[in-house]
């Protein structure tokens, strides 16, 4: 079984350390011409490098993504390791803020890693979400911006801006759909409408407090006054985000890992429909 630990920290560091043969005496010879790549936190070998291999550490992948993760810009949604931390990865999302509903942006942007001397970084976007070696693999492929382990790696690494890029993009595209949004008026009646086909039920067959409270966010949310269909949108998107469930990590996890991150990017198709008819 391939050894994998999901919503790990990834707050360990490697190393490179000698290598040793036992010679026909007995006696330990070191080996020059490979060296051996170790967790620094539990001395596990991870895998056989060259010399001239240059490790790329956890914190410098998150690095790429923590200022953006700090502006609420993006969110990171899956990061792990798999056979004990010979690979690393870290997926993210376009905050819900900023998310844009469609098949082009079902994609992560996804940070890749390997510490064995067979995989070099990856940086780019992918459908896969990574759960075992078949997937990050998949994802290993999809992706094309890749940075080999050779000298001024991490320097490289650190100087990519496909991250930057890609949320440029996805916040270019939602200011777009905001716009359209936010010119459309919404009736209470489409407002209706539109919550049934984003929840998919009746409103009659929806609990009397959730219907209540969807409405009230439509006139009276954060910035909202039950006019646009963009008053629509945060009026869905706050629910998910503020009252879906009682504690904070169920609503994170409901907004998104569970129903609440298919909701939300419902709502933006349905509503985008409904404002350009």
């Amino acid at each position: 079984m391939v050894a994998f630990a999901i919503n790990d920290k990834l707050d360990w560091t490697v190393s490179k350390r000698t290598l040793c043969y036992m010679t026909a005496n007995g006696e330990l010879q070191p080996w020059t011409e490979k060296q051996a790549v170790v967790r620094d936190d539990n001395d596990v070998a991870l895998g056989v490098v060259s010399p001239s291999y240059e490790l790329v550490q956890n914190e410098d992948l998150k690095s790429l993504i923590s200022p953006m993760i700090s502006e609420g810009l993006l969110t990171v949604t899956n990061q792990g390791y798999l056979n004990k931390g010979a690979k690393v990865f870290i997926q993210a999302e376009v905050a819900q803020e900023f998310q844009v509903a469609g098949e082009s942006y079902k994609g992560l942007i996804t940070l890749l890693n390997g510490h064995t001397g067979n995989a070099s970084v990856a940086i780019g976007t992918t459908a896969t979400r990574v759960i075992c070696s078949n997937t990050f693999a998949m994802a290993y492929s999809d992706i094309g911006t890749k940075f080999r382990h050779s000298v001024g790696v991490t320097d490289r690494v650190l100087e990519s801006t496909v991250v930057v890029n890609y949320v440029n993009d996805a916040m270019r595209k939602y200011s777009e759909y905001v716009e359209t949004l936010a010119s459309a008026r919404c009736t209470p009646l489409q407002f209706a409408r539109a919550a049934e086909e984003i929840y998919q039920q009746p409103v009659d067959k929806m609990r009397d407090s959730f219907v209540s409270q969807l409405n009230n966010l439509f006139y009276n949310g954060k910035g909202n006054e039950g006019k646009s269909f963009y008053d629509a949108f945060n009026a869905i998107t706050e629910y998910a985000t503020h009252y879906s469930r009682k504690s904070k990590d169920g609503r994170f996890n409901y907004v998104n890992f569970g129903r609440g991150a298919d909701v939300n990017r419902r709502a933006m198709s349905v509503l985008m429909e409904m404002a350009t008819v």
